[in-house]
């Protein structure tokens, strides 16, 4: 879909208040890391427990999620 109406304002240039002291400011280098994951659906949370579990015991980063 072709953008009709121009961008005016970007997360760049919108002005944020100052950082409150000790705050840590922003990161020194890009933190963004690539990574590629796969959505399993299964029908219940009991299921969903096993399979976690399951990948979880072979080795693999797991993070669950309930919609």
């Amino acid at each position: 879909m072709k953008r009709t109406t121009p961008v005016t304002k970007t997360s760049s240039t919108i002005p944020l208040p100052p950082l409150p002291p000790g705050a840590p400011g922003r990161p020194a280098n890009n933190r963004y890391k690539e990574q590629y994951g796969v959505i399993v659906l299964v029908a219940t949370s009991d299921a969903q427990k096993d399979l976690f579990e399951g990948l979880f015991k072979l080795g693999f980063k797991c993070r669950v999620v309930t919609t």
